[in-house]
């Protein structure tokens, strides 16, 4: 694992979703399918963001998620840190595009990744939880 502990992953995560539960395991899983960006400030991890690739039919992509600033840390530039080495991997792996979902309700983020260059794609978005 990279140096941080599960715990300050956990305490992120909830700032994020209060009701999600991180497990060592689940976690190890998505640092081997993925790449984690982090940003550490005096050995204490302050920000994150996941980012995985995939090949479709039609390009390669990526996809962000869990893009999480600790709540104190927030509008010091720290999203964009943990943005630029998401954006630095996924050219390193030859990703065509880059998606990412967010709730239109966090306003904040959604300023922040027009600001990064994201566009919004008008699309519906559906889910099937199994």
């Amino acid at each position: 694992m990279k140096n941080f502990k599960i715990q300050e992953v956990r305490k992120l995560v909830k700032q994020l979703d209060p009701t999600a539960k991180v497990h060592a395991r689940v976690l190890r899983i998505a640092q081997q399918d993925g790449y984690c960006a982090t940003v550490m400030r005096d050995g204490k991890l302050i920000g994150m963001g996941w980012i995985f690739a995939r090949q479709t039919l039609l390009r390669r992509q990526a996809v962000i998620e869990d893009m999480i600033v600790d709540a104190e840390w927030r509008r010091q530039g720290v999203a964009t840190e943990v943005m630029q080495k998401l954006i630095t991997w996924a050219k390193q792996q030859k990703i065509d595009v880059i998606e990412l979902i967010t709730n239109p309700k966090r306003v904040a983020a959604n300023r922040f990744y027009r600001k990064t260059g994201f566009r919004l794609h008008k699309t519906n978005h559906y889910l099937l939880r199994l």
